[in-house]
């Protein structure tokens, strides 16, 4: 044998390691410059995405709500004058008025709770809750709070 065929029989030859380190080299080199190209394929790829997304972002798109609390989580504020039921009746403010027969109209229920009404031990919530809350409540004080007929 002249020389050594495997790695095997380099471990055993001083001169087969240079021409293995060669070959290894070379083999590294290529891997190398295929990493390279995958690497600049990814980027290239995030270039050209983060286009379309910015493209996306101009677009006019409808503004979607999704509540995140209903209006019998947000009675809870109310509960204490109003009872759990909307029944009312005396309390820490004074005497709560019934909301399950109330005459008022819903945005008339809207100006109450969001401006109170101070003479009457109403408090406003103008500061606590923001307008949508306060529009979730009002819904739930006129449609689902009421008395059925």
């Amino acid at each position: 044998m002249d020389g050594p065929t495997s790695a095997d029989e380099a471990w055993f030859n001083p001169s087969f390691p240079v021409e293995f380190s060669m070959v290894t080299l070379k083999a590294k080199t290529r891997r190398t410059g295929a990493t390279r190209s995958a690497i600049f394929a990814g980027l290239l790829t995030c270039v050209v995405f983060s286009q379309f997304e910015a493209f996306a972002e101009d677009e006019d798109r409808p503004i979607i709500k999704v509540p995140r609390i209903g209006g019998r989580e947000l009675f809870q504020n109310c509960v204490l004058c109003h009872k759990y039921d909307g029944r009312g009746g005396p309390s820490e403010g004074g005497y709560a008025a019934d909301l399950r027969v109330t005459k008022l109209t819903r945005d008339e229920v809207v100006g109450v709770i969001t401006n109170g009404r101070p003479a009457k031990g109403m408090p406003p919530f103008n500061g606590l809750l923001d307008a949508d809350k306060i529009d979730t409540l009002a819904t739930f004080i006129k449609e689902d709070l009421k008395l059925k007929e």
